[in-house]
């Protein structure tokens, strides 16, 4: 007699957020950086597609340019406008615009606010951990193990480093 695995399925629980009326958690960092996020999707649940609403103000950007090695994002502006870079290429985008930002290093993206209001969009992206991000512009990688890096900060080897290049047997022996 053979035995069957049953894996238990959590019964789905709708989540609504209404972005006109919750409430921003606001983060800025130098002169460049700044946003207002709401999360769309919860972390802590088992999914394969995150989003978050951003705010950003006139003359500034949410995040560094930067490029997802596993993940692919996608954007779409709900009001204002801006300039989107992917790679070396700028286009103006503005409310209603959807622009899909593949994974890999040649797709590094910013997005910046250059108009005269908030720039409203949302962000979607898989989550395939463990994930690596490239910042081109400063030379960094991010390492995130798990997506408990966001809420915590904390996840084994996740951080953000300057690689030195080494062979993969230096250290070994």
């Amino acid at each position: 007699m053979a035995l069957v695995q049953v894996k238990l399925i959590k019964p789905y629980r709708m989540k609504k957020t209404n972005i006109y009326t919750a409430e921003w958690r606001e983060t800025s960092q130098g002169d460049k950086f700044q946003r207002g996020h709401i999360p769309l999707t919860d972390l802590n649940d088992d999914n394969g597609l995150g989003c978050g609403a951003f705010k950003v103000d006139p003359g500034k950007r949410a995040f560094p340019k930067h490029a997802h090695l596993a993940n692919d994002e996608a954007l779409f502006i709900v009001s204002g406008s801006g300039a989107l870079t992917i790679g070396d290429e700028t286009a103006p985008v503005c409310a209603g615009d959807f622009i899909m930002l593949p994974r890999g290093e040649q797709h590094a993206h910013v997005l910046i606010n250059n108009g005269d209001e908030p720039l409203v969009y949302l962000c979607m992206s898989t989550m395939i951990m463990p994930e690596v991000v490239h910042y081109p512009d400063s030379g960094k990688l991010g390492v995130l193990g798990s997506k408990d890096f966001w809420s915590s900060g904390k996840a084994g080897v996740s951080g953000f480093y300057k690689p030195n290049s080494v062979g993969y047997w230096d250290g070994e022996e």
